[in-house]
């Protein structure tokens, strides 16, 4: 099941004319990783969560808090 996390990392991804490639790239993940987790099929780490929102300027607050 897709997060609210997964739609906004997909939506801020493309946004920012990235592929889950070179996502993956800038935080040393695997593409798979990036494309599981935007499908639902994967959740991820707390590092790895704070690394992708950081590459693509999600708030956590906003998502965790759904303000």
């Amino acid at each position: 099941m897709k997060s609210d996390f997964s739609s906004i990392m997909r939506e801020k991804r493309t946004e920012k004319e990235l592929s889950q490639t070179a996502l993956a790239a800038i935080i040393g993940k695997s593409p798979q990783l990036i494309c599981d987790i935007e499908a639902g099929r994967r959740s991820p780490s707390i590092n790895t969560l704070v690394d992708i929102a950081k590459v693509l300027n999600i708030s956590l607050d906003k998502i965790f808090l759904k303000q």
